[in-house]
């Protein structure tokens, strides 16, 4: 399965290291893990509250791969433009446990045997 990712600078991690433990934050990962959980095994676009959002699970599990944490067995990519001040969102991006890229035009996020390629940038295996 694959996603166009537009130009633009991205998260991607476990939703929970970059969701906020707030009622807004709260609502929203409810919303999202209720849409990723109808069909946990396949790469998915999520629309919430207009935000956009492209999630999949982990073969492994939860765990460290390639350098980015997951306590929920769940990955993320996520526009990190479209969250700006956002209130649900943590905006310190200093801590370890994720990436974050910049991509300079349109490219694929690619998961195979729950492996994220994002073309040109960026791989991630689960095993």
């Amino acid at each position: 399965m694959k996603h166009l990712l537009s130009k633009g600078r991205y998260y991607i991690g476990d939703p929970a290291r970059i969701i906020k433990k707030n009622k807004e934050g709260d609502q929203l990962i409810n919303q999202l893990w209720d849409v990723f959980y109808q069909d946990f095994n396949q790469f998915q676009q999520i629309k919430v509250d207009g935000l956009i959002f492209y999630m999949f699970r982990t073969e492994g599990g939860d765990g460290i791969f390639d350098g980015v944490t997951t306590d929920t067995g769940v990955l993320m990519i996520m526009n990190l433009d479209q969250i700006k001040d956002h209130v649900a969102f943590k905006q310190d991006l200093t801590i370890d446990g994720f990436k974050v890229i910049d991509i300079y035009s349109d490219t694929w996020a690619i998961v195979e045997s729950f492996n994220l390629e994002i073309k040109g940038y960026l791989k991630i295996e689960t095993h």
